[in-house]
């Protein structure tokens, strides 16, 4: 083992093979978030990461469009399941679609290099980024039937709030916006048109 290159992993035993497939997706992530950018990783950087041969990963991930693909399904598991949590003991569909919205933001800063792969042009939609933005969705129709919301199309309003919010992540600092929470409240108030 040369400097630098990461030590040999234990070969999984016959069958095992997913095993190792889990073990390549938490290399690249590890890799990506340490990196910055999904431009940096490469299947032979990952393969390393791993502590396996390069011609070991083809056979998960024929190539970079393949393990793009599978990170952006985690990170938006990620997602969701953070998000979740974030709102765990709320009630209030006000408060929840706040509280969402601030998980969402505080990820983007957390793991840029992630979001920056999510939101990188041409990406087809997953299944994964389609049900965070329907859960969305719908927290903003339950705050329409509340009384909460005067929005005729929740959809619409999600979709102009959650390019908001993901835009703040990016542009927060170079304008002359109210502290984080209160730019995060501010938005979704007037996007999402509370009352």
């Amino acid at each position: 083992m040369t400097e630098g290159e990461a030590p040999r992993r234990r070969q999984n035993r016959r069958g095992q093979g997913g095993l190792l497939r889990a073990e390549i997706e938490q290399a690249a992530l590890k890799l990506l978030d340490e990196l910055g950018s999904p431009e940096l990783v490469t299947l032979r950087g990952v393969a390393r990461a791993a502590g396996i041969t390069g011609p070991a990963i083809y056979p998960h991930f024929p190539g970079l469009p393949e393990l793009h693909a599978r990170l952006r399904e985690i990170a938006f598991a990620q997602i969701a399941e953070e998000t979740d949590a974030a709102v765990a003991e709320i009630t209030e569909p006000r408060a929840e679609l706040i509280a969402r919205c601030t998980a969402y933001v505080e990820l983007g800063f957390t793991y840029p290099a992630r979001r920056k792969l999510i939101l990188s042009p041409g990406n087809e939609v997953s299944a994964g980024a389609r049900a965070a933005f329907e859960g969305l969705v719908d927290v903003l129709k339950r705050c329409v039937a509340a009384g909460e919301s005067v929005s005729t199309d929740p959809v619409l309003d999600t979709a102009l709030l959650l390019a908001a919010v993901t835009g703040l992540v990016e542009t927060h600092g170079a304008f002359p916006l109210p502290p984080l929470g209160t730019s995060i409240s501010e938005m979704v108030a007037r996007l999402a048109k509370l009352t």
